[in-house]
């Protein structure tokens, strides 16, 4: 199948190519960063990948739909570029940046899953969500409020597309060691709103709540492989792994 990964070359979405292409998928990868990408491309091709890196920026509303649309068909869309946004309380952090964080999650993800599904003939799209669209993450409210938007969307998207043979679903791959938590956990910093995260970032993962980076790309690659289609509009969960 040919899946395209949003934020593809680092942290969580390069376990992701990681374990999809060691699967025999061929891979697209996108991003900001052009020497991640490029790095990504070549050692996942030293490896035997079929993978091709685009720099495709999600808070560009166009950039990603035009590449969707230069690529022709795909099967499998993993939006999971996203922004970890500003920390603490929602009235003091900058306004802009909170916003910019709505754009790149919400807008983002909604304007390259609607390219996905004027492209697709059938497959499925897989919006990469997080226990913070879910129950309330406070100092962090951008990105909370932005993965909240995206299970909704997710969930109307599935009714829409219920006569077509696209499914769509919503994937929290856990509180994993890399990303937003990984960097949660070592982060020093003397704000006293940032220290609050860390903390409790550090006892999610010394009370061993953390999901094992592996464990989380092995499910996502069974949601890309259509295991989970009859859930269409639901979010799945290392629960269900």
């Amino acid at each position: 199948m040919r899946v395209l990964i949003t934020g593809g070359a680092k942290e969580l979405g390069r376990a992701f190519s990681e374990v999809l292409g060691a699967q025999g998928h061929q891979l697209v990868i996108t991003g900001r960063d052009e020497n991640a990408l490029r790095t990504a491309e070549t050692e996942l091709r030293a490896k035997g990948v079929d993978v091709e890196a685009h720099v495709a920026d999600l808070g560009d509303p166009g950039a990603t739909p035009k590449l969707i649309e230069s690529l022709g068909e795909i099967d499998v869309l993993v939006n999971n570029g996203a922004l970890g946004g500003p920390i603490g309380p929602t009235w003091q952090v900058d306004e802009n940046e909170w916003w910019r964080t709505i754009e790149v999650n919400l807008r983002g993800t909604a304007f390259a899953a609607n390219a996905a599904i004027r492209a697709m003939t059938s497959g499925r799209i897989i919006n990469i969500v997080s226990n913070a669209g879910v129950h309330r993450w406070p100092y962090l409210t951008a990105y909370s409020v932005s993965k909240a938007a995206v299970i909704k969307l997710t969930e109307n998207l599935a009714v829409e597309l219920k006569r077509r043979p696209i499914a769509v679903l919503s994937y929290d791959p856990g509180m994993v060691g890399v990303g937003l938590m990984g960097r949660g956990c070592d982060v020093e910093s003397d704000d006293p709103h940032v220290q609050r995260i860390t903390q409790w970032a550090r006892s999610q993962r010394d009370q061993g709540r953390f999901t094992p980076v592996e464990q989380s790309a092995g499910l996502l690659a069974r949601i890309v492989s259509g295991e989970f289609d009859h859930r269409s509009g639901e979010l799945i969960t290392p629960a269900d792994g």
